[in-house]
């Protein structure tokens, strides 16, 4: 009897060591996962946010494609002047990811979760005749579809839009332009 007390005695840490050793394997492992879980929650939240930045920079980009039209139309100018020295209009501006109000018009349509209201700027890039070059000759028949005069002018446009301004938080800031040629 005594032998097998003192094989007992031997024996009493070593599953201690081995349980303890399974306890931190499965704790790294959790860790691990967690960070993991962490990591795609911080990834589609900021999709998430840039998503809305988008639709914002979207919704200032159609008004100010609206209000072009309409100062067309209307023939009143609108927006700066970029004819004479292109070098005075540079893309994008100087103050459109550092912040800044300075030249941007604030776009009306807002949404509630989005980080500001969206803004844009209007160019005024100078005016062309509408002729229609296809080399060789011009062909086409440009007369038939509105191209052979080239009497009437168009005017072309660019509309630089964000979000939102920057300076006002750090949230996705998505910068997008359109040009647009009015007749």
């Amino acid at each position: 009897m005594s032998r097998s007390h003192v094989m007992r005695r031997d024996q009493q840490g070593i599953s201690l060591l081995v349980v303890l050793i399974v306890l931190v394997v499965i704790t790294l492992l959790g860790l691990a996962s967690v960070r993991g879980t962490l990591l795609r929650e911080r990834m589609s939240a900021n999709m998430y946010d840039r998503s809305l930045a988008f639709q914002a920079a979207e919704s200032a980009l159609r008004q100010a494609e609206a209000a072009v039209r309409t100062a067309a139309l209307a023939g009143t100018p609108i927006g700066t002047d970029c004819s004479a020295v292109a070098t005075s209009c540079p893309i994008p501006p100087a103050n459109t990811y550092a912040g800044g109000s300075t030249g941007w018009t604030d776009g009306t349509a807002t949404q509630t979760l989005s980080a500001g209201v969206p803004q844009y700027i209007v160019q005024f890039l100078g005016r062309r005749d509408s002729t229609d070059e296809l080399n060789l000759g011009h062909s086409a028949n440009a007369n038939q579809y509105g191209g052979g005069g080239g009497v009437p002018l168009e005017a072309f446009y660019r509309v630089i839009a964000r979000s939102h301004d920057p300076a006002n938080g750090d949230r996705s800031v998505v910068v997008l332009q359109s040009n647009i040629t009015v007749k």
